[in-house]
């Protein structure tokens, strides 16, 4: 989402370097969990007409991205308080829209019972304690019967790993935790409690997706090579979003959101993290796509 809201700030900067982040997080979140959509939501041949909405939609490469895999007849709406991260219209497939509307107001009487699809992804840095309001807004959006697909990582589930224990992890620890003080928002515990709260909604066949950041231990020989090469590759796929992250800590030293004195200790230490984990050092999260269908 974005800039100023009537509700939450944004804490980071939408500029070049956010909407980069933004795309590059998007096709690393996306290797990871293998979908774009999940798998229950379309059946194998998706209908023509169907409707979907994008809801913080930022540079709106997850819309763009879809457009690809479904019928042109399909209408892809992005929604964002502040479009400007987004391409100009000319650039967009033609059955993209991006649109102006700010989650922390209630939505428009004309996009009541519009959508047969509603996605919404990273979320964290908009909401703090309660997303319930927002969740109410997201189901008001959709058809009966169709489904609410919602992304986030577990942040308070966050582990450091480490190539090798004796690798020094000082400035990535002190990073998190003195970030972590300033905002909530930086460590969200409602993303845990999505399933539940899905439920609560009435929302039906809800389903949890959980990608584990750090994969286990091969146990047994039965599972196979195959699955020790899978997990190698994720451990690529974590390093990489890993420091894809770390731009996160620069741009809100850079802008000062919600961190009252602390920027000059913030820009001092990313570089020092980033050293670190070059030496083998990394923020491991946990990450879950939830799913329902609203009754």
């Amino acid at each position: 989402m974005a800039a100023k809201t009537t509700g939450e700030g944004y804490l980071l900067s939408r500029d070049y370097i956010d909407c980069t982040r933004l795309n590059l997080q998007h096709h690393l979140w996306t290797q990871m969990f293998g979908y774009l959509l999940h798998p229950n939501i379309l059946p194998n041949t998706p209908p023509e007409i169907l409707k979907i909405a994008d809801i913080g939609t930022g540079t709106g490469v997850w819309l763009t991205d879809l457009a690809s895999q479904l019928p042109d007849s399909t209408q892809l709406d992005g929604f964002d308080v502040d479009t400007s991260q987004a391409p100009p219209k000319e650039w967009l497939p033609a059955n993209v829209v991006i649109r102006q509307w700010d989650i922390f107001t209630e939505v428009p009487d004309e996009l009541i019972e519009q959508y047969d699809v509603v996605n919404v992804r990273l979320l964290v840095f908009v909401l703090r304690e309660d997303p319930l309001p927002v969740l109410r807004r997201l189901i008001k959006l959709l058809k009966p019967g169709w489904w609410l697909q919602w992304a986030e990582p577990d942040v308070p589930s966050m582990r450091i790993t480490k190539t090798n224990s004796l690798n020094t992890e000082t400035a990535l620890h002190r990073l998190f935790t003195l970030t972590a003080a300033q905002d909530p928002r930086l460590v969200p515990h409602w993303p845990s409690q999505l399933p539940t709260l899905l439920a609560d909604q009435g929302m039906k066949q809800v389903y949890a997706h959980h990608v584990n950041a750090k994969p286990r231990k091969l146990d047994s020989p039965v599972f196979g090579t195959s699955l020790l090469l899978t997990m190698m590759r994720y451990q690529d796929q974590e390093f990489a979003m890993h420091e894809c992250n770390l731009l996160i800590y620069d741009m809100i030293a850079h802008s000062g959101a919600g961190i009252g004195d602390q920027a000059n200790e913030i820009s001092r230490l990313v570089p020092e993290a980033a050293r670190e984990s070059k030496g083998g050092v990394m923020f491991a999260f946990p990450r879950l796509t939830v799913i329902g269908r609203k009754a």
